[in-house]
């Protein structure tokens, strides 16, 4: 009903136009109207007034001579007169006749259903004096403004009263005039059928005018409609599959937001190897495939649901409604595996695999283009993660904006110093202290006490970690210094970073550190994990083997959860190797963990590096590692990271300074 109206109130540009030419039509149809009926009446009256100078021309004006309108008019003339004028009613019709001198006398007058009057009393008129002058004269007389005429309108009703001069051929001037008195109505009657006529034949004509004209604008209205349609639907449509494109995905995620009694969803799926289908079959393979996923997308998608292509082999399904996270992930997981189901081609089975990212109104984004990037952010992490459906999670978002906030906290917090050093103990199986590891924590004015992980990345993707670390390695060697200084001299290992192990100078960095604390490079020990030493071995390998020259020790943190290669290791000029505490929580109750801290440690022993076993937390496991052969160990069991003035240091081993 509301549709219905809108359209009452605003008409189409088609009805305003059809309206507006209309009025003008009928407007120029009635201009046109008047102006034929008065071209029409005109040329009855002058046919009238021809047909009365005929008459008067052929039947009447040859009984007279000249020498009879000057000198009167005998009775065999008049006679004669009456008779012609009797005669004349089969043609035109005369209800009477006058004759007229040339100098105003009324010579003769005749009404056919009246007696002649031989002394006719007569007053001229101006008409008569044009006809004395040559003209043809006529008038229409409806009222009986003269007495005489009154019976003659009353029997014909409007008359038609003709002056024709009478001309003798070789004169000047017209020897007298005629004046006839006509019944107008045939002459009405005439004009009417003709008017009537030419009316309709030129309302016909306008009105097929308008209709052309109605059928021309028709027709170019409804082009532009199908080509506005068209390119409105090519704005917000995919032209391969014809699916929703972004665009249109937008719109509907801003309507579904704001639909009262509804928790919209977004799933975002991201096809596995698609690229390898183009390289290997060629783009239009790879176009078939990308059809194929959209039909099997739109063969599940709910009535109320909607189906987009992102571009490339990324799609989009806005679910209209949902119970929570766990039914959109359902949803999700069940369009994620109608895309992986083989698909015939080129006489082989391909099959794709898919990722996908769930976002919720309501539980993790208030608006459109809040879900439409954490469904983004929950694709990406579940590539990442090598799972098939992740639901978006804060932790697992770089971008967010409490990340460009701890940005902005973080530069601030480099520059006033809010970092501090927690320190965690490095003991032997009999728990005395050998050294210590220095583990970086952010004192945040109005968080408190922030953890590592959730600093350390974003400093990692932002290059604050340069700052960072050489600030953590200042902290550092500036504690060493202190302990030394009070006879407790004590190694102290640091985390670096990829970023920072490859980073140009970093070497002479390390070894300027050590001058400016006066603190020599074996009390320094730097830890590397697998995967930064094979972001780039051979700029790994330059970098540590300086440092290594200098004395400084390196080790290889969290072994085993990385890809090293045994060639590398070899080569590598580390003395320690650190077991990854997800092995070594596990060495009592895993048979396979239990092998992999075996080999571990019989490997770095016979490589004659430090073995150190990270995570020990309980006698149990501390008693398997000492039958294993580890002999450092490291975890809450011995100590727990804590502030410099928290360490015991009665159980350190004495280090000459």
């Amino acid at each position: 009903m509301r549709t219905v109206l809108e359209r009452v109130r605003r008409p189409s540009l088609l009805a305003r136009v059809a309206a507006v030419s209309l009025v003008l039509v009928v407007a120029l149809g009635l201009l046109l109207s008047q102006l034929l009926a008065s071209m029409i009446a005109g040329r009855a009256l002058q046919a009238a007034k021809d047909s009365a100078v005929l008459t008067t021309t052929i039947a009447i004006q040859p009984l007279l001579t000249r020498h009879d309108l000057a000198t009167g008019l005998p009775a065999d003339k008049v006679a004669a007169l009456d008779r012609a004028v009797n005669g004349s009613r089969g043609g035109t019709q005369i209800a009477r006749i006058k004759i007229w001198h040339a100098d105003g006398e009324l010579l003769y007058l005749k009404d056919p259903h009246t007696v002649s009057l031989s002394t006719p009393d007569a007053e001229p008129s101006p008409e008569l004096a044009e006809a004395l002058e040559g003209n043809v004269e006529a008038e229409v007389v409806t009222t009986a403004d003269e007495p005489e005429n009154a019976p003659l309108l009353e029997r014909y009703g409007t008359l038609l009263e003709v002056y024709v001069p009478i001309e003798y051929a070789g004169e000047a001037e017209p020897a007298g005039v005629f004046e006839l008195y006509l019944p107008y109505a045939p002459v009405r009657a005439s004009i009417r059928s003709d008017t009537l006529r030419a009316v309709g034949v030129l309302c016909l004509g306008l009105v097929v005018l308008w209709l052309g004209l109605f059928r021309t604008v028709a027709s170019a209205s409804r082009r532009l409609r199908d080509e506005a349609a068209r390119t409105d639907h090519q704005a917000t449509h995919d032209p391969l599959t014809g699916l929703a494109n972004r665009r249109l995905l937008e719109s509907e995620l801003a309507a579904a937001v704001d639909r009262e009694g509804t928790r919209p969803a977004l799933v975002l799926l991201d096809l596995d190897r698609f690229r390898e289908v183009n390289d290997t079959l060629g783009h239009d393979r790879g176009d078939e495939l990308v059809c194929e996923m959209a039909a099997r997308l739109e063969s599940l998608a709910g009535p109320s649901d909607l189906v987009s292509r992102l571009g490339g082999d990324d799609f989009a399904v806005l679910l209209a409604d949902v119970d929570g996270v766990e039914s959109a992930m359902v949803h999700a997981d069940v369009l994620r595996r109608a895309l992986c189901a083989p698909v015939p081609m080129a006489g082989i089975d391909v099959v794709l695999g898919a990722r996908s990212g769930v976002s919720v109104y309501g539980v993790d984004a208030l608006d459109g283009p809040t879900m439409l990037r954490h469904a983004d952010v929950a694709t990406e992490a579940a590539k990442l993660a090598h799972v098939s459906v992740l639901a978006y999670d804060p932790a697992k978002d770089e971008h967010s904006e409490a990340r460009l906030g701890l940005i902005a906290d973080l530069s601030r917090a480099l520059v006033e110093g809010e970092l501090v050093l927690h320190y965690q103990p490095k003991c032997d199986l009999a728990g005395t202290v050998l050294g210590v590891e220095a583990l970086v924590r952010w004192q945040h004015p109005a968080r408190g006490l922030v953890p590592p992980m959730e600093f350390i990345p974003v400093a990692e993707r932002t290059g604050l970690v340069h700052p960072l670390t050489e600030q953590v390695l200042d902290i550092a060697l500036a504690q060493a210094r202190s302990w030394a200084d009070q006879g407790r001299p004590l190694p102290v290992a640091v985390n670096i970073s990829t970023r920072s192990l490859l980073q140009p100078g970093f070497a002479e960095q390390v070894l300027a550190a050590l001058g400016t604390h006066g603190v020599p490079a074996e009390r320094l020990g730097l830890e590397i994990t697998e995967t930064t030493i094979m972001e780039d071995p051979e700029t790994a390998l330059e970098v540590l083997g300086r440092l290594a020259a200098a004395g400084v020790r390196l080790s290889i943190d969290d072994f085993g959860t990385g890809y090293s290669s045994l060639a590398y290791l070899k080569r590598l000029p580390v003395h320690e190797l650190k077991i990854d505490r997800t092995f070594v929580a596990a060495l009592t109750s895993s048979a396979r963990d239990l092998v992999i801290v075996d080999s571990t440690i019989a490997l770095g022993n016979r490589l004659g590096l430090e073995v150190v076993a990270e995570g020990v937390e309980d006698a149990a496991t501390l008693a398997e590692l000492d039958r294993l052969g580890c002999r450092v160990a490291q975890g809450y069991l011995l100590g727990r990271p804590v502030p410099a003035a928290d360490l015991d240091l009665s159980r350190a081993a004495r280090v000459h300074a």
